[in-house]
């Protein structure tokens, strides 16, 4: 059996490692982290020592979100309910239409490779306010309609207010 590596009070990207908190099913240890956003976390020593996993995903937000704001085909659209895509002129488009091109043939849900997880995001007018991990695709998917719910129908039911 190997000896542990000690990473108490090292800084790996934004995550300090805090304290050993057990060993994976794949035998790495385990470590309870402070992230630099002030979330803790739970990390693989292996992942902190490559640092395949740099924050709490915080860091996935802000890079996601400067992105998304800073791409020329989208910027243009951001914010804008006017350029809501319309499907037979009164849905929006939202979770509920299937696309082809992704895992999990849901708007908004896909598999994330590296930490083989479901991931569910929405953003709205300009801000990431969704953007979470799921072990199972059905939990992202309803995270995801419940986050339509609160952001997008009251704009949909605004906008069919206004066109009918």
């Amino acid at each position: 059996m190997k000896k542990r590596i000690d990473l108490a009070n090292q800084t790996f990207g934004r995550l300090t490692a805090i304290s050993f908190f057990g060993a994976s099913s794949n035998g790495n240890a385990l470590w309870l982290c402070q992230c630099q956003c002030g979330n803790k976390c739970v990390v693989d020593s292996q992942r902190l020592r490559t640092g395949s996993t740099r924050s709490c995903g915080c860091l996935r937000s802000e890079i996601s979100r400067l992105k998304i704001k800073t791409n020329k085909q989208t910027k243009k659209y951001i914010g804008n309910s006017q350029n809501f895509q319309l499907i037979d002129r009164t849905n929006l488009v939202s979770s509920t239409h299937k696309r082809s091109n992704n895992k999990s043939g849901v708007i908004g849900v896909s598999w994330d490779k590296t930490a083989q997880k479901w991931v569910a995001r929405l953003y709205f007018q300009g801000h990431l306010v969704l953007n979470s991990v799921y072990v199972h695709m059905e939990d992202a998917i309803a995270a995801r309609k419940a986050a339509e719910k609160k952001y997008i129908v009251p704009l949909q039911e605004q906008y069919n207010q206004v066109h009918q």
